[in-house]
Order: structure tokens, then C-alpha cells, then sequence
């Protein structure tokens, strides 16, 4: 699911211009359920000590959403980019790829 997600980011982007309110809140709303779940998921093992950070990220774009979404285009931009990265890096996490097997 996060590939797609981050495939609708980089649409989002292409077309942020012409985005209204309610599809860049949709968009937030998704990237938001995608970290909890990929939170329960990737880091549930995790101790809680250390991920705090992930915690905190949630409940700080939940309580703010409505201010994210009004954001100017250039910051929601930066917004998308920073969602994206991090979605990428949880994405890896939980599906590292083998190493490809050298032939000699």
C-alpha cells in the first residue's frame, strides 16, 4: 500500500495547483492512516521508548490536518516530500530486499 501511496504523492505534486482543500486532505488523511498502520505494523516490536518520534509525528498531523491542508503550495509541497521519504524508508523496513546472489 505505500507504493501506492507514494505514487498518488507524486501525482499530488504534478497536479498541486488544481488540488482543492478536500483532495489535499484526503491526501493527508490516507498518509496518515498509512503511518499508523505502517506503525503497528514495521514498529510494532519496537519498544515504545523508541518510537516516540513516530508517535508524535501521528498525533501532531492528526491535531493539525485542517492547518496542513491550507498551506501554501510550496510548503504543502515540502510536506508531500518529507510524507514521502519517510513512507519510503518505513516501506524498506519492512521489506528489505534480498541481496542478489553473485555468480562466480
Amino acid at each position: 500500500m505505500a507504493t501506492t501511496l507514494i505514487a498518488e504523492i507524486h501525482q499530488a505534486q504534478t497536479r498541486l495547483p488544481f488540488l482543492s482543500r478536500a483532495e489535499r486532505g484526503s491526501l493527508i488523511v490516507r498518509i496518515l492512516r498509512e503511518l499508523k498502520m505502517l506503525r503497528r505494523e514495521v514498529l510494532g516490536n519496537v519498544p515504545a521508548d523508541r518510537c516516540v518520534w513516530i508517535d508524535k509525528l501521528i498525533a501532531s498531523v492528526s491535531s493539525t490536518v485542517s492547518e496542513i491542508v491550507t498551506m501554501p503550495d510550496a510548503e504543502f509541497n515540502r510536506v508531500l516530500n518529507e510524507f514521502e521519504k519517510l513512507m519510503a524508508t518505513l516501506h524498506n523496513i519492512s521489506h528489505p530486499q534480498k541481496p542478489s546472489k553473485t555468480v562466480h
